[in-house]
């Protein structure tokens, strides 16, 4: 019993927030932990990310594909909304609002394009409207969550300066 206790006392309860990488590094993001709501269980808020494309495609949809090409992620058009749309921080950097990951790629529908589909296009409709050549080549994570980037804008940019 006494080496049980000695091992629970060990333990702690209290988690710290990790450290923010200066590049991304793949679909494994960092999360900060909020402070829980009362009665509530704490939850994890991913942190923002900026990217670079390779053209301006700051007002088209973005899917993700993998390795192979297939597409393993794409909105609803019920998902796309005035917030999804990138803000741009300058430098070619651009605040990510959409989901985009490194293997996100730009199609030709515009954002007002693909809202008004009365319905989800099929991955194989998404894959032929990819638009050549049109990806990221570049993301970073941010030191502020998802939720909060957008009220730091000045912050990120000079952030993204020191880069």
């Amino acid at each position: 019993m006494l080496p049980l206790a000695a091992v629970c006392m060990g333990c702690s309860h209290k988690a710290t927030a990790p450290a923010v990488s200066e590049s991304y590094d793949g679909p494994t993001a960092e999360y900060v932990r909020p402070a829980p709501i009362r009665g509530s269980k704490p939850a994890m808020i991913p942190k923002a990310t900026a990217f670079r494309m390779s053209g301006d495609y700051a007002g088209n949809v973005a899917i993700t594909l993998n390795a192979q090409g297939d597409v393993t992620y794409f909105p609803a058009p019920s998902d796309i909304s005035g917030n999804s749309r990138p803000i741009d921080l300058g430098g070619g950097w651009w605040l990510n609002r959409q989901g985009i990951g490194p293997n996100s790629v730009f199609t030709k529908y515009t954002f007002e394009e693909y809202r008004a589909l009365n319905e989800v296009p099929s991955a194989a409709t998404l894959k032929e409207a990819v638009i050549p050549e049109a990806k990221v080549i570049e993301m970073v994570k941010l030191p502020y969550s998802i939720n909060d980037a957008a009220s730091h804008i000045k912050e990120i940019k000079d952030y993204l300066d020191k880069k």
